[in-house]
């Protein structure tokens, strides 16, 4: 029997054993399968949606954060932040969907400052008395009406901690329960109706009367809140105030304690597209088969020929021909064979070029490392063949300062790691220390006080030394008399406090704020050594660490860096 016939015979078969079971699986299986895919879509789609909300939420409560980390907000200095605020609220309102004012500023006793005619007390608010009583970084409060303009909003409650920890007030921040509707009405799924609410059933973006007499039945809602207990999003299956069938998609919204968006859609929306979809496949599949048998027919006689001539050239590949190509005219499937054929063979010449390119540059590479590894011990034979001749000479003074340079270079490579122990560290800028003190004979003296239980734990290399670097250029070579250097590392919990004091020159207040907001923002400066470190830590710790500096001009600066207590196997990912 030819391949052509079979060919056809073949596929004549399959088609008529196919065709009756397809059908009953796409009516079934397929179908149903599709309809709870469009339902796992739609629960996306809601959970996209919450996200966005909760993007812009937290969009706001950073703009909180930012007010909170100004310089006079911990100190409550309401001569300086009454501008500062003022200018926020008219920045700031559009997105707030305030036509006044957004922010207000108060102390402990709830009463708030909001602009020179308007103060408040919430001091009887819940979610005041939940944030200035819970360790809770803010609190979004239940639907109210503000007492600034009587308008209906909800409050973020932010509150005001000092560096000692201590909450000294609070900063709120008002949404306008428009914005939230103005949000939640334009999510436009299946024609499906959207809104916010809380596990007490306080609805956000839209009255609850209108709510329970339009849309839902309050056992509805009720419903809801039982289902969100057990998972963050789902779905519930319910009837409308209409009676039609509908599913509620419901999401938790990120950065909110219990607020989440609800979606309520009519069934017959949902899988309308896909039941359209089934009856388009059905039609198109029973065209399609009937189309491929004539088809068939056809082209089978011009499929035998150019795959034998195919096959004759695969054989002779196999057989070590690398040149063996194959050539058709055809603009076919088998001319795509062909031509990928083809290509493969190229492919693997190529391959075998790039074998050798490989093998040659690994032998580069490994000279390079070798090379690499030679430099080094030179240099450390080297310096050590220097301090023995000075020895020979009773140069003590020289071997001293060479031995130093040794270990400091030896510490400063630690043959490529990025972390060492604490130990280590003292010990490589005990040598520059020493270094500098014979540089400046008796200008420069120092004390390390090491805490002997951390002594083994890790740190990244060379976040020390720098800072000594900018206490000696910095400090005591500007103040042009004998300083004292003091470092400090002790361990605070979990945590390892590195302190670095001079007795130097000191920064004068401004330079002091210039490099503490350039720090923050990292931004490169001529301090480029402080702002090296900050970097490395940022990268390592991401924000489980801390730099400060504090300067007297006159009397000197104090570093003191903050950083996780870590040991062997750390990985930057863990924290």
């Amino acid at each position: 029997m030819s391949l052509r016939l079979k060919i056809i015979i073949s596929f004549v078969l399959c088609i008529a054993f196919a065709i009756s079971p397809i059908l009953i699986i796409l009516e079934t299986t397929v179908k149903t399968s599709n309809m709870e895919q469009a339902e796992y879509q739609t629960l996306q789609l809601i959970n996209s949606k919450s996200n966005e909300i909760g993007s812009w939420l937290n969009q706001r409560i950073s703009e909180i954060r930012i007010i909170h980390e100004h310089a006079s907000t911990k100190n409550l200095d309401l001569v300086t932040l009454k501008p500062y605020l003022t200018n926020l609220n008219k920045v700031l309102s559009n997105q707030y969907g305030n036509f006044n004012e957004t922010f207000a500023i108060g102390a402990v006793d709830g009463y708030g400052w909001v602009n020179d005619n308007i103060t408040i007390d919430i001091s009887g608010r819940d979610y005041f008395e939940k944030v200035m009583s819970s360790p809770k970084e803010y609190i979004i409060s239940k639907p109210i009406i503000s007492k600034s303009d009587s308008t209906p909003a909800f409050i973020i409650c932010y509150p005001i901690v000092n560096d000692n920890g201590d909450k000294v007030g609070f900063i709120n921040g008002a949404v306008n329960l428009d914005k939230i509707s103005e949000i939640a009405a334009g999510i436009d799924v299946y024609d499906g109706f959207s809104w916010i609410m809380n596990e007490d059933m306080d609805i956000y973006s839209i009255s609850k009367e209108e709510l329970t007499s339009k849309y839902i039945e309050s056992e509805g809602l009720s419903e809801i809140i039982r289902s969100s207990m057990a998972a963050n999003f789902g779905t519930v299956a319910l009837k409308d105030k209409s009676g039609n069938d509908s599913t509620v998609f419901y999401s938790s919204i990120p950065y909110t304690e219990d607020l989440m968006l609800c979606t309520m859609i009519k069934n017959t929306n949902i899988f309308a597209q896909t039941n359209d979809i089934i009856n388009m496949i059905f039609k198109v599949g029973i065209v399609l088969l009937l189309s491929a048998v004539l088809f068939a027919i056809m082209v089978s006689g011009t499929i035998v020929k150019p795959l034998q001539k195919l096959k004759i050239q695969m054989v002779e590949v196999s057989s070590g021909n690398l040149d063996s190509f194959f050539n058709y005219s055809g603009s076919d499937e088998i001319s795509v064979l062909g031509t990928v054929f083809n290509q493969m063979l190229m492919d693997i010449k190529k391959l075998i070029k790039q074998v050798y390119d490989v093998q040659a540059q690994k032998r580069n590479a490994e000279l390079r490392v070798l090379q690499s590894q030679i430099n080094p011990h030179f240099l450390y034979n080297t310096l050590d063949t220097i301090q023995w001749k000075a020895l020979d000479y009773n140069a003590y003074d020289v071997a001293d300062m060479i031995n130093s340079l040794s270990n400091f270079f030896r510490l400063s490579l630690s043959c490529g790691k990025e972390f060492v122990t604490i130990y280590d560290e003292t010990e490589h800028v005990r040598n520059y220390l020493e270094i500098q003190k014979m540089r400046y004979k008796d200008k420069v003296n120092y004390n390390i006080n090491l805490t002997k239980q951390i002594s083994q734990n890790l740190i990244p290399k060379m976040i020390i030394q720098p800072l000594v670097e900018n206490s000696i250029y910095h400090g005591l070579k500007l103040k042009k008399q004998k300083g004292t250097i003091n470092i400090d590392i002790l361990q605070d919990n979990d945590q390892v406090k590195i302190e670095v004091e001079d007795s130097g020159l000191g920064i004068n207040i401004e330079k002091l704020m210039e490099i503490r907001i350039n720090l923050l923002n990292s931004i490169e400066s001529e301090h480029y050594g402080l702002y090296n470190i900050n970097e490395r830590l940022k990268l390592t710790f991401g924000d489980k660490y801390s730099i400060t500096i504090d300067s007297k001009y006159g009397i000197g600066t104090k570093v003191s860096i903050k950083i996780p207590k870590i040991s062997e196997g750390f990985q930057c990912s863990e924290l």
